[in-house]
């Protein structure tokens, strides 16, 4: 049986799962990489195949699988089935493994490090009996078996003797430095993302046969992985999928409470916002932007400390909108064609939602212009066109051509230009080229939740951009228009030189080039 987690490119890459199950995994990534990511959707794919595990969650953040899938979450927080230190977990492990049940073991508010001994040394003792085949999930493995301090050692020996059991072994740490080697060298498959410090790459360093590769994991994306060893039949670079259920590993927002009014009385229950939008899920939380962040702060001289300090990290949201025009093309033969794409609702700019945000040139600088000064711009000459050139390119009478050119002079998108006899030609001054309609794409679709905060302001229309469209091409026509929202992360510097900031992609943790708001 193989499980299908992510995608090389346009191919899908699948693992074995009797591997993953009973062999030893290793699932390693800084923070802002993607590790819980790529756990929670390893767990989805486990719960649709009905293969049964347990996970150790030490920050309750993978309740939301409940949402979706039938499982037994034991801890000690509201929504739990069991609790911890009242429920008799011998007898819940053993049918859970009987019955391919998934466990979600949330030791967040409790002795992390005495119940994850307790819950160790029973899985051993029930699969020395029992030999079912079940998955025991460790994350942040380097609080339990540490390579300096004391180490849980019923894990140190599922590592070694749980295969022959069927109990296999995952465990997930953002330093692989702090995890007991011989834990990590028992590990025949690996999941290894991002990872830039010393030590921690000295640490995976085993599993790869050259310096080279290993330097390969500081230049990975957040959310890209290398997948070896048993899991895969070669060494291959991926994207974990979509998950099916929300990521709940964020920060909670503040979010102000109305005023209450002199005779009203306090609301018992609190009152969610209504939904804005459906806005794209953010992968990264906070500390794990700003982790990111810290690495971009200027230096004066390179041996020396940043100069530069944070002052402020927010996620906000921008408006997106989802655009599709319907025209009339073709060289040679006249048909209705369409063309769909994504646009920043606040500059105007084309954006590809796909694995994140890439963004390129779009309509920003044409935003506040009329049709025929569109038409004009797009489409002057690099060397220049005269006023007679344009009308006749333009096919508009010579009053609108001359309005609209000091327009485009006054915007500076167009410059005056004497030639040879004192000619005067007017020559574009577009930062990027205008792209063609035929040229745009639409983009993937990404898992939403509703939008309860209050997103960043658009400054796009959808009249202004009917308006450029209209210039371009005459024929064109808005008949799709719809509004997303995209996590972003604004971060603010400080130094003794100015300020300045930057806006970090809340999927990717990618420098965006966007003006911060």
């Amino acid at each position: 049986m193989e499980l299908a987690i992510g995608k090389a490119g346009d191919r899908e890459i699948a693992v074995d799962a009797q591997e993953l199950v009973t062999g030893r995994t290793c699932l390693i990534a800084q923070s802002g990489a993607g590790k819980s990511w790529g756990i929670a959707v390893l767990c989805e794919r486990l719960l649709e195949a009905r293969i049964g595990f347990c996970l150790i969650d030490t920050e309750g953040e993978y309740f939301s699988l409940k949402d979706r899938f039938p499982l037994l979450r034991i801890g000690s927080g509201d929504g739990c089935d069991a609790e911890i230190g009242r429920a008799n977990i011998r007898e819940l492990m053993q049918n859970a493994i009987c019955s391919r049940t998934a466990v979600i073991f949330d030791v967040s508010e409790t002795d992390m490090r005495e119940e994850v001994t307790k819950l160790a040394e029973i899985l051993y003792d029930l699969e020395s009996r029992l030999k079912q085949p079940f998955l025991l999930i460790v994350e942040e493995a380097d609080k339990f078996i540490p390579q300096a301090g004391t180490s849980i050692k019923k894990i140190e020996e599922i590592s070694r003797r749980g295969r022959k059991r069927g109990l296999g072994l995952l465990v997930a740490t953002q330093r692989p430095s702090l995890v007991a080697k011989n834990v990590l060298s028992q590990c025949n498959s690996q999941i290894i993302g991002k990872l830039s410090i010393e030590n921690d790459l000295k640490a995976v360093s085993l599993f790869f046969s050259s310096r080279k590769e290993v330097e390969e994991l500081a230049e990975l994306e957040p959310g890209e992985f290398f997948v070896m060893g048993g899991l895969s039949r070669e060494k291959v670079r991926m994207r974990f999928g979509a998950r099916v259920t929300k990521h709940r590993g964020v920060t909670p927002r503040l979010v102000a409470a109305p005023p209450i009014g002199p005779c009203a009385a306090p609301r018992s229950d609190p009152v969610e916002p209504p939904a804005i939008g459906n806005a794209v899920i953010p992968v990264l939380l906070r500390e794990e932007a700003l982790d990111i962040a810290m690495a971009k702060r200027k230096r004066r001289f390179r041996i020396l400390a940043p100069e530069e300090r944070i002052v402020s990290g927010e996620r906000v949201y921008r408006p997106l909108y989802r655009v599709e025009v319907r025209y009339i093309g073709g060289l040679i033969r006249r048909a209705t064609k369409t063309a769909s794409f994504v646009l920043d609702g606040c500059t105007g700019c084309i954006v590809e939602v796909d694995r994140g945000m890439k963004v390129r040139p779009g309509f920003s600088e044409l935003l506040g212009l009329d049709e025929d000064a569109v038409k004009i711009v797009a489409g002057l000459a690099n060397g220049g066109s005269t006023m007679a050139e344009i009308e006749a390119d333009t096919r508009l009478p010579s009053g609108a051509v001359k309005k609209a050119v000091k327009s485009l002079t006054t915007a500076k998108l167009v410059t005056e230009m004497k030639t040879v006899g004192d000619t005067v030609v007017y020559v574009p001054l577009l930062a990027a080229e205008v792209p063609g309609l035929s040229t745009l794409r639409p983009g993937a679709d990404l898992p939403m939740e509703p939008l309860r905060e209050t997103p960043l302001e658009a400054k796009v229309t959808e009249s202004s951009l009917r308006t450029i469209l209209k210039g371009l091409e005459p024929t064109a026509e808005i008949v799709g228009f719809d509004t997303i929202y995209y996590p972003v992360y604004l971060v603010r510097f400080a130094s003794e030189r100015g300020s300045r900031s930057i806006i970090l992609d809340g999927c990717t943790g990618r420098e965006l080039p966007f003006p911060a708001p």
